[in-house]
């Protein structure tokens, strides 16, 4: 393969695997995973085949379905931020560390708040654009502290603020 095919069939695997997988199994796995769609390109090839492609993003759902705690776990650790079992701790540092992790608790606090006002709705239907309003101001004032709130979640589940557990440290001290 010609190095611009090379570059540009890399990129398209690499944006395959960060669409598919989490950011840890990249780190760990990624390097394998790229060398295997790789080798299974042909000559002149600019983007893996659909078959392949699929697999990829088959094999990062199951993955990612495999490591996600069960609801009741969950729903705790969004509505919140109760501290998940050892088993899902990485799960939790996943998330905790992603993109958009304050929108994903903000939108799923409108959700929650929503559901509980309809549940207990009186008889005159209320309006539900004050809590888009208080929502959205709540956001805005949670900015400023996104690093500090990902810190503070990031200890509560035994992570340092990089993401390296302290389990791991204890061990190689």
């Amino acid at each position: 393969m010609t190095p611009e095919v090379t570059s540009t069939y890399e990129r398209r695997c690499r944006l395959l695997m960060r669409l598919a997988y989490p950011a840890r199994f990249r780190e760990f796995r990624g390097a394998e995973l790229l060398s295997t769609l790789m080798d299974l390109a042909e000559p002149g090839q600019s983007s893996p085949t659909l078959r392949d492609g699929l697999d990829v993003l088959r094999g990062g759902l199951t993955l990612r379905l495999r490591e996600h705690p069960p609801v009741w776990h969950w729903l705790p650790y969004r509505a919140f931020g109760w501290r998940l079992p050892w088993k899902y701790r990485w799960w939790a540092r996943d998330d905790i560390q992603g993109r958009f992790f304050l929108e994903r608790h903000v939108v799923f606090a409108v959700l929650g708040w929503s559901l509980y006002l309809t549940l207990i709705q009186s008889p005159i239907p209320l309006p539900y654009w004050p809590l888009l309003k208080v929502s959205g101001i709540a956001y805005l004032l949670l900015l400023p502290f996104r690093a500090r709130l990902r810190r503070l979640l990031l200890a509560r589940h035994e992570f340092h603020p990089d993401g390296a557990s302290y389990v791991k440290s204890a061990l190689q001290s």
